[in-house]
């Protein structure tokens, strides 16, 4: 609720300078009168234009300090969060079994400490608090367009609809597309840390343009990857901008057409005009935000799924106590012992069954001797 109110107060405010400055505009040559207070005309020299700039310096600071707390309240909370799911990640990752790190590539867990943590430490907070701030950006615009001139509802329903069929037809692809360009940079990191732990291996066998036409291949994949995230942005992007157009051109139609009807004063012809334009700007900011969001969620996703992993046993845990005597002698037997190094392998020792007398030697050998 804090932000919220930071919020609603900061856009009054805002809207507070622009009315002022219309009010301002109006009262040339003679006096006005705000809230019962009178203020004199511009006519009157430097001290009637220092009330005026009285009020809008107040409503500027008062704005701008709400926009400063604001920013610190979200920017503290995404630092907070993002510390939580970075050590719950690693604390995860620390005590993952041996098995984990035989089947996962490098590359993998240098992405999620890498790519996804910068994700998560600027990528998403700056998205999620401009988001926050375009949703503002969008509600005022709509508000003060309504205010002005209610026929604007005929043109805001139809083009806000398109907006969101628009949108939602992004979102079919964006989140996924963003997704891709994530996973398509783990290859890309494993191969180097591969190339750079066994450069000797490569210089001796001479397999170094193999390598280097594997990299190239890689990187294709990634590059293909973010340029269609890209291009389904600037798709985006023009459509919004091409609804924006028609909003200002039907607002500024309104009033040339219906001025005599709907008997607006310059200043707030001025306002309508200048948030119409503005409406183009916030609603596009919106969606970008919005996409741009959701596609940095998915870090949080694939850190969170970091943070399940399957964990060893408790390393402070205490089995059945022994005696100090044992072993008291060296035997040593095993009846049909079965042993498969991780769930869903065959089996490594099938049936094992063999006996070792107390003071015999055993040896064992592998297969690599």
């Amino acid at each position: 609720f804090g932000i919220l109110f930071l919020f609603i107060a900061e856009k009054v405010f805002y809207f507070g300078t622009e009315w002022w400055v219309s009010i301002w505009t109006e009262a040339a040559e003679n006096p006005t009168e705000v809230a019962g207070i009178w203020f004199p005309p511009q006519t009157d020299g430097k001290g009637a234009q220092y009330e005026y700039l009285k009020v809008y310096a107040y409503l500027l600071v008062l704005g701008f300090m709400c926009a400063f707390f604001r920013t610190i309240w979200i920017v503290s909370g995404g630092v907070r969060c993002s510390k939580k799911l970075y050590s719950m990640m690693t604390q995860r990752v620390l005590h993952a079994p041996m098995v984990y790190f035989e089947t996962t590539p490098m590359g993998r867990l240098l992405n999620r400490f890498t790519y996804d943590a910068e994700i998560l430490d600027v990528t998403l907070v700056w998205s999620m608090s401009m988001l926050l701030i375009a949703t503002s950006w969008f509600v005022t615009s709509v508000l003060v367009m309504i205010i002005i001139l209610p026929w604007m509802c005929l043109v805001l329903i139809p083009i806000s609809a398109c907006y969101l069929k628009i949108h939602f037809h992004y979102r079919k692809s964006g989140a996924d597309l963003q997704r891709l360009d994530a996973l398509s940079r783990s290859p890309l990191q494993a191969m180097l840390a591969e190339a750079i732990e066994g450069s000797a291996t490569i210089h001796t066998f001479h397999k170094e343009t193999t390598f280097i036409n594997r990299f190239q291949n890689l990187a294709d994949k990634s590059t293909a990857a973010q340029m269609n995230f890209l291009g389904v942005q600037r798709w985006l992007g023009v459509r919004v901008e091409l609804l924006g157009a028609i909003i200002v051109f039907c607002a500024c139609m309104l009033v040339i057409i219906f001025n005599g009807v709907f008997s607006l004063g310059a200043g707030l012809i001025a306002l309508l005009i200048r948030w119409s334009a503005g409406f183009t700007i916030a609603l596009s900011f919106l969606l970008d935000n919005a996409a741009e969001a959701e596609g940095a969620v998915t870090a949080i996703e694939r850190i969170h799924k970091m943070s399940q992993l399957e964990q060893e046993q408790n390393f402070e845990k205490k089995g059945d106590l022994i005696a100090d005597t044992w072993p008291s002698r060296g035997e040593l037997e095993f009846r049909d012992v079965q042993m498969r190094y991780r769930p869903r392998l065959p089996l490594s020792l099938d049936g094992l069954s063999f006996r070792v007398e107390a003071g015999e030697h055993c040896g064992v050998c592998g297969r690599t001797g």
